[in-house]
């Protein structure tokens, strides 16, 4: 009876252990996650490695190699330690949810959310972060500063934008045809001798004063175009050559001095090829 009784007991706990086995789907896959870059400081102290799921947020984690306390920031990536061993510094990258909606609906690129930087003194627990950062750099040969680049700065919605008069084209084309065609007229008639004036002399002076008309018309309404593409920005002078760059932030680590350099001041300072560079 027992050796009848084992067999059915173990079929029946077969076949429960696979019902309840999760099936694979795509879902399942999302939900794996995978170990990215990876580093140690050089004091071999803490070790640094990013968890990322196949789709959303990762975490970067902060790991000390004996007493394995973790510290855990959500969306950090490409991380840097210092060569003093003494600092993290990362980025963090919006969140997933809200670039994909942002991707969906096409909003242009300065109105995505940007990337931060965090900065992590090892040891302690508080995270430094600074919003809207393209990218960062730390020294390759050396220790105790930071430098970070800002994102175009936001536009000032507190000052209101004053609106220019609508102006009726037709009608201002029209009155500036009138005075053209009164000005021309006159000087061409005015050049005739009024004693010896003839009917040729009068068709040939209206032709004259027609041409010229035709041509100052022609010229006012090419100045005016350029004039109106400029303002709004789509043919303005130099916009492709030059486009607007952004300003440096230096930081001393130490105690959080910071330097602000403006863009047209690196942009000066790369011309002049200084020794330095």
């Amino acid at each position: 009876m027992m050796k009848i009784f084992l067999p059915v007991l173990l079929f029946v706990s077969i076949s429960i252990s696979a019902q309840t086995k999760k099936p694979l789907d795509h879902a399942v896959y999302d939900g794996w996650k995978s170990v990215g870059e990876r580093m140690i400081s050089n004091d071999g102290q803490y070790t640094v490695y990013a968890i990322n799921p196949q789709e959303g947020d990762g975490d970067l984690v902060i790991q000390h190699t004996k007493t394995l306390e973790k510290k855990m920031v959500a969306r950090g990536y490409g991380a840097v330690i210092t060569e003093d061993s003494r600092y993290v510094v990362f980025k963090i990258k919006p969140i997933f949810q809200e670039t994909r909606q942002a991707k969906i609906k096409k909003k242009k690129a300065d109105d995505m959310t940007k990337d931060s930087i965090g900065i992590v003194e090892l040891g302690k627990d508080v995270v430094m972060k600074f919003a809207r950062i393209k990218g960062f750099k730390t020294p390759e040969k050396g220790f105790g500063y930071l430098a970070y680049q800002l994102e175009k700065a936001l536009p000032d919605t507190t000052k209101k934008v004053k609106k220019a008069p609508v102006v009726d084209s037709a009608k201002a084309n029209i009155d500036m045809l009138v005075k053209l065609a009164d000005s021309v007229i006159r000087k061409s008639v005015e050049s005739i001798s009024a004693e010896n004036l003839t009917k040729e002399e009068m068709i040939g002076a209206a032709n004259k004063a027609v041409k010229e008309i035709i041509k100052k018309a022609k010229d006012e309404t090419v100045v005016e175009e350029t004039a109106m593409k400029d303002a709004d920005g789509d043919d303005a002078s130099g916009a492709g050559a030059s486009a607007e760059g952004t300003d440096l932030v230096v930081r001393r680590l130490s105690d959080g001095k910071e330097k602000l350099l403006n863009w047209l001041v690196i942009m000066c300072l790369i011309k002049k090829e200084p020794d330095w560079l």
